[in-house]
């Protein structure tokens, strides 16, 4: 066992040993464990995990610069006991934000996340739901990728994504012969497949971590859970022991609650809970916790009180119910104290669920209801595109059968080029830019042809304009979609000079709309979208000089 070893801050190395005998189930019969002491004296341990045969390996980040000690818990016959040495960490020196800053945790506002050190996190997710296994490695049938797995994941760093949305599928015979990919459960109780892991899934895994991207990682869907809480607590054991040192977030489950009456309803969220709770006591990083919530009206609030549960990642759906920004903006007045991410919603190129018929979900929609979720307090969107999350190799040759999600036939090596993905990076650079973190919804007028609306905290209409302000209001954000039917007045403004600009979400050009606007009576008449698509308005009080 390596006795001194180097690192840098918040990246993954690997201690590996073999120990000096046999267990009937080398998972379920023995618990290695290593605790990790640092400079500050902050101490974590880490569970080993079995790579097959006698070998063992644990993984660790040191989360701060200087000299680390630890040493090795186990069963005397392992022959490990008592084994330990040191890590010598210094600074990461890449330029990856995830280890320059450190990973996720909550901000003291409970409004949005940020890095270990503070610094503000966009989450921009991408949704791949069967990227353990059904996206191909040595395959690719784009002309500009070599494999689609790797090929994906490049673009959508490149793109300013900074979460993959994942879900392992390990539900026991989900597209699998045999039962799961993932473990077995056998005489001797369950056990994981390592070959699996050693094959496929790490490099998976690492190669996300590589690009910097935070793996929001669910195990199975809902339904899994029947009389399996214990199958499940051991998959998250192993899966926090072999991976927990990446930057993560545990998502749970797909669709937690299910769509099934009660009881069944209620047993989902009581059982999958058990297994949220059992990551929060294994898992040293503390890292996130959330649950993929399902698609219900109004939002689904479940495990909202519960202080494992660190942020919602909501499902605002496909089209089977209208999305409207009075959904977002009741759900966060009623829930602020915890940051709000849309996690599910209208898919680009997907077919959507609707009761007048179906349509092909465009950027545009997409488009909508991200800005909407955004300006109604959320801190993040998860992007998905049909033919991706749900593994279309190719065109289908009758395209109307290929699902009720893919009526219109699009497969994965055209979704990935979908502009809708590209106008997500533009959206989070613009909230970076203009500091979301210090902006919060505040109610604007509606200037219209019909007259001008009172400012009220009323939820709002599809044709009101949706406003974010930093506190002082010197720096505000007004989104108007295509339905929005004039300009907006914003109150309780500051004195002195105010410019505003427009942003336009379809290409990030930024243009000036008005100069030296001045407030009268303490409110600001902010103009109409220079045409008929979606616009944002950007404006910002003048310095004095």
């Amino acid at each position: 066992m390596a006795q001194s070893i180097n690192a840098q801050t918040w990246r993954q190395v690997i201690l590996p040993f073999e120990i000096a005998c046999e267990y009937a189930n080398p998972f379920l019969d023995v618990s290695i464990k290593a605790e990790f002491t640092g400079p500050d004296g902050r101490k974590m341990e880490r569970e080993a995990y079995w790579d097959g045969g006698r070998s063992y390996k644990i993984a660790f980040a040191p989360t701060c610069v200087g000299k680390w000690s630890w040493i090795v818990s186990a069963p005397e016959e392992t022959g490990v006991n008592g084994c330990g040495g040191t890590i010598y960490c210094t600074e990461y020196d890449g330029d990856l934000e995830i280890y320059r800053h450190g990973f996720l945790k909550v901000s003291d506002t409970k409004r949005y996340l940020t890095y270990a050190d503070g610094t503000p996190f966009f989450w921009l997710g991408d949704t791949h739901w069967e990227f353990a296994y059904g996206e191909r490695w040595d395959e690719s049938n784009h002309p500009e990728m070599s494999s689609m797995f790797k090929g994906m994941a490049d673009r959508r760093a490149a793109q300013g994504f900074t979460v993959y949305q994942t879900n392992l599928r390990a539900d026991p015979g989900w597209r699998s012969e045999g039962g799961s990919r993932y473990f077995t459960e056998g005489e001797n109780g369950f056990l994981p497949k390592v070959e699996f892991y050693q094959e496929e899934l790490d490099r998976r895994m690492y190669y996300l971590a590589d690009l910097g991207l935070v793996n929001a990682l669910g195990f199975s869907w809902f339904m899994s859970i029947v009389n399996r809480v214990e199958t499940w607590k051991h998959v998250a054991r192993y899966f926090v022991a072999r991976y927990g040192a990446l930057p993560m977030v545990w998502t749970l489950a797909g669709e937690v609650a299910g769509y099934a009456p009660e009881p069944a309803r209620s047993s989902f969220i009581d059982e999958w809970r058990k297994v949220a709770l059992y990551i929060e006591e294994i898992d040293s990083y503390g890292t996130l916790q959330t649950a993929h919530y399902d698609n219900h009206r109004p939002f689904s609030d479940y495990y909202y009180g519960e202080d494992w549960y660190d942020f919602t990642l909501n499902q605002a759906g496909h089209g089977d119910f209208p999305i409207s920004a009075s959904d977002f903006a009741v759900y966060r007045k009623e829930h602020p104290d915890k940051p709000f991410v849309e996690g599910e919603s209208l898919y680009e190129y997907c077919s959507t669920l609707e009761e007048n018929g179906t349509r092909l979900c465009t950027a545009d929609m997409v488009r909508r209801v991200a800005y909407t979720a955004m300006q109604c307090g959320a801190c993040g969107y998860t992007y998905g595109a049909q033919g991706i999350w749900d593994i279309v190799w190719d065109t289908p040759k009758e395209p109307g059968k290929g699902g009720v999600f893919n009526r219109f036939g699009i497969p994965w090596h055209q979704a990935i080029d979908g502009i809708g993905a590209v106008q997500m990076g533009y959206m989070r650079q613009l909230y970076l830019d203009e500091h979301f973190e210090e902006m919060t919804p505040i109610p604007v007028a509606s200037i219209s042809p019909f007259g001008v609306t009172s400012v009220s905290d009323a939820p709002p209409t599809m044709f009101d304009p949706l406003a974010t302000a930093n506190a002082r209001r010197t720096r505000m954000i007004i989104y108007y979609n295509e339905h929005t039917r004039g300009g907006c007045r914003v109150p309780d403004l500051c004195t002195g000079s105010y410019q505003a600009e427009w942003f336009n979400p379809r290409t990030a050009e930024r243009t000036m709309a008005a100069k030296d606007l001045s407030p009268q009576d303490g409110a600001l008449d902010l103009p109409a979208r220079p045409d008929g698509k979606d616009w944002l308005l950007v404006v910002k009080r003048i310095p004095l000089e």
